[in-house]
């Protein structure tokens, strides 16, 4: 459901939902991050997009979103190729030329008074001040990926999913730790593709 069709009260419901939820790993690790985020700037209003909890302000616009995963928790910034990082904690993503983000995998690692300064230095950005990259279409496929893709003649119908399907099946793949683990997904990936599945 898109966000434009929810009421603020169906907002909240599904954000407390999400973070209720969460893993028991995950909870004290995002509950300090929403403090942060809360003592940071009160007017950021938390909104629900692409299946995360996203921070938003007039004037800087989207400024950073909060999710969990199996085995850490992320804040991502928009614009954060634009924030200093005195304390070496922002981590570029795969291809975003704009984002950058934080990881955590316990509640000890989150200081929020310098997750409040981040915070802050974020909602200073104005909105769309990175430019996009004009290659932002442009996935750059592994090469065992592409093999496999090809042999299974799916390689071209793999190049016309939509940009965010591509990027996240080469994330997917390229996260795998473990040869057998990586060599299952390539497998998984070509037979979803084949099937017509987006990446979800």
């Amino acid at each position: 459901m898109a966000t434009a069709k929810l009421t603020s009260e169906q907002i909240d419901l599904k954000i407390d939902t999400y973070f209720s939820n969460a893993p028991a790993f995950a909870q004290p690790i995002c509950e300090k991050i929403r403090t942060a985020i809360a003592n940071a700037d009160p007017e950021l209003k938390a909104t629900w997009k692409w299946s995360a909890t996203v921070y938003e302000k007039a004037g800087p616009g989207l400024v950073c979103a909060l999710a969990y995963f199996k085995q850490h928790v992320n804040l991502a910034f928009f614009q954060g190729a634009l924030l200093e990082d005195p304390h070496g904690l922002l981590t570029s993503s795969q291809d975003a030329k704009a984002m950058r983000s934080i990881k955590f995998t316990k509640a000890e690692e989150v200081n929020e008074d310098v997750l409040a300064e981040y915070i802050r230095a974020a909602t200073q950005i104005k909105a769309g001040t990175v430019a996009k990259s004009a290659e932002r279409d442009v996935i750059e496929i592994p090469e065992d990926l592409k093999q496999a893709l090809a042999e299974g003649q799916q390689l071209e119908k793999f190049e016309k999913l939509a940009y965010t399907h591509r990027k996240e099946y080469v994330r997917w793949v390229n996260e795998a730790k473990r040869t057998e683990t990586r060599e299952n997904r390539i497998q998984k990936t070509v037979e979803r593709v084949a099937e017509g599945k987006k990446f979800s």
